[in-house]
């Protein structure tokens, strides 16, 4: 016990010298407010995780350091023989025998009658105790604490149609963003947040005191924590400062990144909304509401930190945001650098090694002390202490029992709790749950197994397809799509002609996420659907699942009403590699919208479309940035002479990106 103590004491001093030169250069680079937030970023969660790793690698390599403390150990007890005094009628020790090993005679066991122990535990252990003492209490607050907003939250509702769905679905659209988005809202939060990696939970008072450009950007934010994992990111950050509560820097390395996480999802939802106003006014109308943080533990918010709104918004309407994002690239190689160095030249705590004893045959005993560290007797192997269960067994057992509780409220909150901390013990009272009277406990149940990912729910979560509550049946459908294999796809198949459009966009999300192509022509039945967002998902799955035989059904789509179907379509008739008329595409280059305009242009250049080259010549000087940009690329594409003529047209545009493109086209072979 007392040598595993001393050689996690000495990992702990090694973690503690090590992650104390990567904080304080990680300081020391940022304290200026120079960087971008995005370098910052970076430099603080590479210097917050390398000190763990670099000790430990230069331990298993057994690095020899510049500069390196070795632990003192107490000397180790020596046999005696009992029958005589220590010294007496001992022969004197021969300095040329004294390395070799202890000779050992039938029953020695050393620690046996006749030697010394050493009484009470060593200083290293006495350490590494409190240590554990502190570290544990200091975790299982912070885990009470995160209990405790699961539960303040535990009475939030699925936001499924409406306005805010709508708003949420058009970003989710047009930024790319493909994982699922689960929006709520609670009364009992003040401020947006983004939960886990797929949930944005609103407050009420968004519905009713921001307008919907402000609700746009609000959603846009907290996308931009769920795309960057802030949520997981600050969870961490916050368990490695309780664990290694005694380096005060694990504490500011949270806190930058906390700031960090806020200006550039403020930067990624002002270059995905374009407005920067919006969002300005978003933050001061939710600063209103909010007299302190009143969640308790850190979160990926809009204005959880008060203390950062002034600057924020000062960033946000001064146009101080960088007009290129900056390449992480220079400071990942910096940050790599500087890691390799701290493993190669850092000093390093080492745990001691005890000195050994020579005993003499002759039953004569003798202390003698060694100048090598190798020690002749015998090395016992121990086998480690077995870890502890996951999760207390008392927690999760109370939280099945109330499962069983009189009220729905109860039951719903334990079903959230159990799915929460991710105990495999729940998988069998949640199916149990499955069967209960009311929905929204039923509803909860199946996210929470979602959560456990574990196989055996997968029959009884696809009998709730038949579920007649709406909400019930799209829960079940989000949740089957946490496997890959073993989903049933006829009863997602039968969904399709649900009465709900959230139902309906839900089953043909889940079929495009089990390749379930043996469905293509169900789907294709969907592309005059009356919602918007349904068609669109319909166009999207056919595209991703390859199947030659939807391309008929997206051509019709090309001419829909809605802007974003129009767009999706082209990019799956692209990704099907499907036939696009000529005259189809040059009248989408005309569109009203846009990114349609942008994707259709895009197309005419990898088609190589000689026909386009004068409508994509009047795009030069399109409205829209992007739209100029993407005509220009489109025409680099095109060998044909018009294309270069129009082409050297587009050097005195007077955008500059117009101006480069043409320019890095001309340079091409033609």
């Amino acid at each position: 016990m007392n040598s595993i103590a001393s050689s996690l004491l000495a990992w702990l001093l090694t973690y503690l010298i090590h992650s104390t030169v990567l904080l304080g250069i990680a300081w020391l680079v940022t304290r200026g407010k120079r960087l971008e937030p995005a370098a910052s970023d970076l430099i603080w969660k590479v210097a917050l995780l390398a000190g763990l790793v670099t000790g430990t690698i230069q331990s298993r390599l057994e690095l020899s350091t510049p500069a390196a403390v070795q632990l003192p150990v107490a000397q180790p007890a020596t046999p005696t023989d009992p029958g005589r005094q220590p010294g007496v009628g001992a022969p004197a020790t021969d300095p040329a025998t004294a390395t070799q090993s202890v000779p050992q005679t039938p029953g020695y066991r050393p620690g046996s009658a006749g030697s010394q122990p050493s009484v009470g535990p060593s200083l290293p252990l006495v350490v590494v105790l409190l240590w554990s003492v502190v570290a544990l209490a200091s975790s299982l607050y912070y885990v009470a604490r995160r209990l405790i907003l699961v539960g303040r939250l535990a009475d939030r509702r699925a936001v499924s149609d409406g306005p805010l769905a709508a708003t949420l679905a058009e970003l989710r659209l047009t930024t790319g963003y493909r994982r699922r988005v689960h929006l709520t809202m609670a009364r009992t939060i003040s401020s947006p947040v983004a939960l886990g990696l797929s949930e944005i939970c609103v407050p009420e008072l968004a519905l009713s005191e921001l307008g919907m450009e402000q609700q746009r950007s609000m959603l846009a934010h907290e996308l931009a924590h769920l795309a960057r994992r802030d949520a997981l990111w600050l969870a961490g950050a916050s368990l490695i400062e309780r664990l290694f509560f005694f380096q005060p820097l694990n504490r500011l390395a949270r806190r930058e990144l906390e700031t960090t996480a806020e200006y550039l999802s403020d930067e990624w939802a002002m270059r995905k909304t374009g407005s920067a106003v919006s969002l300005a006014k978003c933050l001061a109308t939710v600063a209103e509401w909010i007299q302190a943080s009143p969640l308790g533990v850190p979160v990926a918010g809009l204005a959880e930190r008060r203390s950062l709104l002034v600057s924020r918004i000062s960033r946000l309407l001064e146009g101080r945001l960088p007009k290129n994002p900056a390449s992480r690239l220079g400071w990942a190689a910096l940050a790599t650098a500087g890691v390799m160095v701290t493993i190669a030249a850092a000093p390093r705590v080492s745990q001691g090694v005890a000195k050994a004893a020579d005993v003499r045959s002759s039953g004569a005993s003798t202390e003698t002390t060694l100048s090598t560290p190798e020690v002749s007797a015998p090395v016992v192997s121990r086998k480690p202490a077995a870890l502890p269960a996951t999760q207390d067994t008392s927690v999760v057992n109370a939280l099945i029992a109330r499962l069983k509780d009189e009220n729905a409220g109860v039951r719903k909150a334990a079903a959230n709790s159990l799915g929460r901390l991710g105990d495999v013990r729940a998988v069998a009272p949640l199916i149990a749950v499955l069967a209960d009277s009311d929905a929204e406990v039923r509803a909860q149940a199946i996210d929470a197994l979602a959560d456990l990912e574990d196989p055996r729910a997968i029959s009884p979560i696809a009998a709730l397809l038949r579920d007649p509550v709406a909400d019930v049946k799209h829960n079940a459908l989000s949740a089957l799509s946490h496997w890959e294999q073993g989903v049933p796809t006829a009863p997602v198949v039968a969904l399709l002609d649900d009465p709900s459009p959230d139902v309906r966009h839900e089953a043909v999300d889940l079929l495009e996420h089990l390749h379930a192509r043996s469905a293509s022509s169900a789907i294709a039945r969907l592309i005059h659907d009356p919602s918007a967002d349904v068609r669109s998902a319909v166009v999207q799955a056919l595209g991703n699942l390859g199947e030659q035989s939807g391309a008929a059904a997206i051509t019709e789509a090309l001419s829909d009403a809605n802007a974003d179907v129009r767009q999706a379509a082209l990019g799956a008739l692209n990704d099907l590699k499907a036939p696009i008329a000529e005259a189809t595409l040059i009248n989408l280059m005309k569109d009203p919208n846009a990114d349609v305009r942008q994707r259709a242009a895009e197309l005419a250049g990898e088609r190589s479309v000689i026909a386009a080259i004068p409508t994509l010549r009047r795009l030069i000087d399109d409205p829209k940035g992007d739209v100029r940009e993407a005509a220009t690329e489109a025409l680099g594409h095109i060998a044909d002479p018009a294309a270069r003529q129009a082409l050297q047209a587009a050097l005195q545009s007077p955008d500059p990106k117009v101006r480069r493109a043409a320019a890095e086209a001309l340079g091409q072979d033609p």
